[in-house]
């Protein structure tokens, strides 16, 4: 659940960035505006055409190949395609060229949540560590990263990951819950959160 909120959140952002299109240099941002909105219509065809549109045209769309190949991951995703979405991802982080709208960021997060779906936490955690790598104020990443951790039965990592989230505003408190109970079983030896 917490997943699903983060993953609309941050293609709610995402939008709101893109809307801001003439603070970017003019770039067309109508294909990927269109698109979107075409996706929540359920219209995925002429979403991935207006998703697809930048690809067609390199000379002047070069700079906008990542957000073209994230928003036809999300289409991928929205229509659990995870494995299209998973190879859309990974060519929006490699075209990630838009100067100042990067996306590599929210295109590992996604690459998590797939992996996270799929219980492979070594992927998962790989993902989210590169999250970080990109942005190491996004106490979300920390989060599903200590996450990712917790499940792979590391839980030093995820403990270290939930006190960095913390520190940066996340108030999510399923993974220090976790944690604790892990605790609790005697799986974890690490120091107990005092309950106030």
């Amino acid at each position: 659940m917490l997943l699903k909120k983060y993953k609309m959140t941050v293609i709610c952002l995402f939008l709101v960035t893109a809307l801001a299109a003439p603070a970017y240099g003019g770039d067309n941002w109508a294909h990927f505006e269109n698109g979107m909105k075409y996706m929540k219509s359920g219209d995925f065809s002429r979403a991935f055409d207006n998703f697809t549109y930048y690809l067609h045209q390199p000379e002047m769309h070069k700079r906008m190949f990542g957000v073209a190949y994230f928003g036809r991951a999300l289409l991928y995703e929205s229509k659990k395609n995870y494995g299209k979405a998973v190879v859309e991802y990974r060519l929006a982080i490699q075209n990630d060229l838009h100067p100042t709208v990067k996306i590599s960021e929210k295109a590992y997060m996604n690459l998590g949540t797939i992996y996270m779906g799929r219980k492979d936490y070594q992927e998962a955690i790989r993902a989210y560590a590169n999250a970080v790598e990109s942005n190491r104020q996004n106490g979300f990443a920390h989060y599903y990263l200590g996450l990712a951790y917790l499940r792979a039965g590391e839980y030093e990592k995820a403990e270290k990951e939930s006190e960095e989230a913390k520190k940066l505003g996340v108030t999510f408190t399923a993974l220090s819950d976790k944690l604790n109970k892990a605790k609790d079983a005697g799986r974890y030896k690490g120091k107990k959160e005092e309950v106030n």
